[in-house]
């Protein structure tokens, strides 16, 4: 989420997350973008992949807003990824569907490597919220090790954090997601509306991507310090947690508070394995160019 900083990770390979649809037959709701976002959570932390978020290329994976609305709701066609990954230089590209089934929802992944081979792998995994994701996440990281994707070492671990969420959060979170991301990727004016964010951590307030996004859409909105609380709130439910380290990173530049931005900074950096002094130097440049 938020700036970019594509740049660290050199020589790595992307992978992005595409937003997830509903199956043929399954009513749209959130849940798919909810999906999406915490998968985006996951692998933002895989340290053989550059750090690589989908918000960073939104409008050029979906040069209009209704190819985004449209695809969210398994409609239009699928995005042309061995084009886009060889224009973009994304290499991985992960999308599926989901089946809602009671309070279960069935998850059908499929990782593209979109080199000469042009690899396809696909798996299904189910999605509970009463065992906090665990089941979801453990299937998930074993899938990614058949697909020669393993997280390395300790990253794993970070990986497996209990996300006390429920089907109605993930829901209000997933619209909201949908309406961060084109506000964000087509510079729509005025303040981003936190009312159905505001739902999702009611429905789940031990929730960390629900304080996370929250956190983005408020920092969106420019009120810094009410973005930070919701930040820290997240970290207190996931301390390995990328996008809320990230957000916490602009708050403090953005309000001129250079030794919290390098706090946050290196903590980053200690996430991803990456220099704390190269995240230092990034946050010096920032602070230096006129952002704030």
């Amino acid at each position: 989420m938020g700036q970019s900083t594509e740049k660290q990770g050199k020589g790595k390979p992307r992978l992005v997350v595409l937003p997830f649809q509903p199956q043929e037959g399954q009513a749209y709701n959130g849940t798919g973008l909810a999906i999406h976002f915490l998968l985006g959570n996951i692998m933002a932390i895989h340290t053989d992949l550059k750090e690589f978020w989908f918000g960073w290329r939104v409008k050029n994976i979906f040069p209009e807003k209704e190819m985004l609305r449209a695809y969210c709701r398994g409609e239009g066609p699928r995005p042309d990824v061995t084009k886009l990954g060889k224009e973009q230089d994304i290499r991985y590209w992960l999308q599926g569907k989901i089946q809602q089934k009671g309070d279960k929802i069935q998850v059908f992944l499929e990782l593209t490597d979109t080199n000469e081979e042009h690899i396809e792998r696909t798996t299904d995994l189910t999605f509970k919220p009463k065992d906090q994701l665990t089941g979801f996440h453990k299937g998930f990281l074993a899938w990614l090790e058949t697909c020669g994707l393993p997280l390395p070492g300790d990253q794993a671990a970070k990986a497996l954090w209990h996300e006390k969420t429920t089907l109605e959060s993930l829901d209000f979170l997933g619209r909201a997601l949908e309406t961060f991301y084109l506000h964000s990727s087509w510079g729509e004016k005025g303040l981003l509306d936190l009312e159905l964010l505001n739902q999702s951590v009611n429905a789940a307030p031990a929730s960390y991507i629900a304080h996370d996004l929250k956190g983005w859409i408020l920092y969106k909105n420019k009120n810094y310090k009410a973005a930070e609380e919701s930040f820290r709130s997240a970290l207190k439910l996931n301390s390995n947690g990328l996008g809320a380290l990230a957000g916490l990173r602009w708050c403090a530049i953005y309000t001129n508070d250079e030794e919290k931005a390098y706090t946050w900074a290196a903590a980053k950096a200690d996430i991803r394995g990456e220099s704390r002094d190269a995240a230092k130097a990034v946050v010096a440049r920032k602070m230096n160019k006129g952002l704030i």
